[in-house]
């Protein structure tokens, strides 16, 4: 190895061009040549509207405020048209409960459950499929059209101050739908400590699983104006704190020399119909699956602890899921979470779909939307939201992070950096808002 990397010195020095380049740039004058030696065709000559657009979008100081308008706009358009859907879907659903379940103060223990447990837990969480759908399908357009490649390259540089290169962008924003496929695409990352410092970042992207709980709680604590901008908040603070952790981590040593980002720019053009249609329905795929299955699940389990035992009353500090959240209170105090939606929280070890589900199981089904308007100040909502976002993963990206990296050490460092910087983050944010005056 040593002595590999003293000629990699030694022709870098000579070519004035790093190694991957130079790589890069033999492997593309290959391509070219035996294009040449198999065909009489010209190569087609360059796109003139895809070089206008990259000269603005991807120009040095007004791509990256650009991508932020984009994203601005697309929110308040899934905002716009997704929440009077998911009034709808939610009215739908306390419809049909009420006629379909007996009232709960003459249910028998079976009714109670599949009332208040299984279908209020499955009804909130597909009272929002709506609003999902349409993220999906705008997230696939920009991805079909070219330009989400783009944001990778006007990331590059950020990505160089934290020792990574562009390619770990692409696990990041990967992270963005799921962080479990976005650990396991770390290993096209070159060097183990690359691999090591973006794995740890990834579970710091607002997957689709936050999202969920994010546009639950931002539609009901705060006005539809207002929403789009609380959830374009909670990414850049997501993409804020990826650029903070990486940097100190970075700096601790955990991390490596960043490599030049070499990626064949894709041409815009116009999404298909039926691209499209195929990511989002498998998007929506797996969203359904995950309620039918995971979801169920730790409902089951959330209801069964608010439930038990049978002398005490539902939901109550009394039962299990009280009691849980009562020991727990004094550490939650200080970040404005009361105890109910600590055992919440609790429940998103397992994955973050369940949070929701589990809300509407903690507080006896109703409408939870108005029992959680009425609970919760828009201050501590935020600081739910806030913990939520950089609390330790679901067990699922656990398992990823160890057998990626082959160590518990860097699942284990995965879920300290995730609590620590979850609790703190949400005591500042709160404390601050309440000497603010909030």
């Amino acid at each position: 190895m040593k002595l590999a990397g003293r000629w990699k010195a030694r022709i870098e020095r000579a070519s004035g061009t790093p190694l991957p380049v130079l790589c890069a740039g033999c492997r593309f004058s290959v391509a070219r040549g035996l294009a040449h030696e198999v065909t009489h065709e010209r190569p087609p000559a360059p796109d003139a509207v895809t070089e206008r657009l990259d000269r603005l979008l991807l120009h040095r100081w007004l791509g990256l405020p650009l991508f932020l308008l984009i994203m601005i706009g697309l929110f308040q358009l899934i905002y716009g048209l997704g929440s009077p859907l998911q009034t709808l879907l939610n009215d739908l659903f306390q419809g049909w409960g009420e006629r379909l379940f007996a009232p709960a103060e003459s249910a028998g223990l079976a009714q109670r459950f599949l009332h208040g447990g299984l279908w209020q837990g499955m009804s909130v969480v597909l009272s929002f499929f709506p609003i999902i759908a349409l993220f999906f399908l705008l997230m696939s357009l920009l991805e079909d059209s070219g330009y989400l490649a783009r944001a990778a390259f006007l990331m590059d540089r950020l990505m160089h101050r934290m020792g990574l290169d562009g390619k770990a962008f692409i696990s990041l924003l990967l992270g963005y739908g799921c962080n479990v496929p976005a650990v396991m695409g770390t290993r096209i990352l070159s060097s183990r400590h690359n691999r090591l410092l973006t794995m740890l970042l990834i579970p710091f992207s607002l997957c689709s699983a936050r999202l969920q709980v994010f546009i639950f709680f931002t539609s009901i604590l705060f006005a539809p104006a207002v929403a789009p901008w609380i959830l374009v908040t909670l990414y850049a603070g997501s993409f804020l704190v990826i650029l903070l952790m990486g940097l100190s981590l970075n700096g601790l040593g955990v991390g490596g020399r960043a490599e030049p980002f070499i990626m064949e720019m894709p041409p815009y053009r116009l999404p298909t119909l039926r691209t499209v249609a195929l990511r989002t329905g498998q998007e929506l795929k797996d969203f359904l699956y995950r309620a039918a299955t995971l979801i169920v699940a730790g409902v089951i389990l959330v209801w069964l602890l608010s439930n038990l035992p049978a002398s005490a009353v539902p939901g109550s500090a009394q039962s299990l899921a009280g009691q849980i959240g009562q020991a727990l209170a004094p550490l939650f105090a200080p970040l404005g979470i009361p105890w109910q939606e600590v055992v919440a929280l609790l429940s998103g070890f397992v994955a973050k779909e369940i949070v929701i589900g589990a809300l509407a199981v903690i507080h006896g089904g109703g409408d939870l939307a108005a029992t959680l308007g009425h609970h919760l100040t828009p201050l501590q909502g935020l600081s739910f939201m806030l913990f939520t976002l950089l609390y330790t993963p679901c067990v699922a990206t656990l398992a990823a992070i160890r057998a990626e990296s082959g160590s518990w050490r860097i699942a284990s460092l995965s879920v300290v950096l995730g609590l620590a910087s979850a609790w703190l983050a949400s005591f500042a944010l709160y404390q601050g808002g309440r000497l603010l005056g909030f």
